[in-house]
């Protein structure tokens, strides 16, 4: 019984000091990301695969943005995976809505009174796959900073009610383009 635990325990320490997870986190997405919050694990000596998650929001005056999203990526390190250049392909979903209301602003609308009728709700969604580059450095103390950028695909949905004097009107858009994209993740890897 003895051996074994000695076994176990040996093993345990081999898997801790391996380094094939890390999280991390990217303060930027507060503002509207699929990737406050990322999961990565070391899959092989170079590819690594990458879960991500967000939400995001504020409110500025009459408006209102909140936002959900989530992502994956398949990232290729060049030396060895966690540590280093890497290139990745991703993947990520966002969903959210956008609120305004004039009367929160006060603002004259030209005919020398705010116009306190007015309203706008807008839901949106976008799809996107592209590619990254970055560098990531782990130190010795585990603290871990993940740099990178790149271009996305994404496909956009847009769906707005606005509501002016009483009449609402609908509208539907739809469109897609390339953005760039791109990450500051600071974290901690073991």
């Amino acid at each position: 019984m003895k051996k074994l635990l000695l076994v176990g325990a040996l093993a345990l320490c081999g898997v801790v000091s391996a380094q094939e997870n890390s999280i991390k986190a990217n303060p930027a997405a507060l503002l509207g990301g699929a990737d406050l919050v990322t999961y990565e694990r070391k899959l092989t000596d170079n590819i690594t695969g990458v879960i991500g998650a967000g939400i995001g929001g504020f409110k500025f005056g009459g408006y209102k943005y909140e936002s959900l999203g989530g992502g994956l990526q398949g990232r290729y390190y060049f030396d060895e995976a966690l540590t280093g250049f890497y290139g990745a392909v991703i993947g990520d979903y966002l969903t959210g809505k956008v609120e305004m209301n004039s009367a929160d602003f006060g603002f004259d609308f030209g005919d020398g009174s705010a116009d306190a009728d007015m309203s706008s709700e807008t839901d949106f969604s976008a799809i996107g796959a592209g590619l990254r580059a970055g560098y990531q450095w782990v130190f010795d103390s585990g603290f871990t900073l993940d740099l990178n950028g790149g271009a996305s695909y994404k496909f956009y949905d847009y769906k707005s009610d606005t509501t002016n004097g009483g009449e609402t009107d609908t509208s539907n858009l739809k469109g897609n383009g390339i953005l760039p994209a791109g990450s500051v993740g600071l974290g901690y890897t073991f």
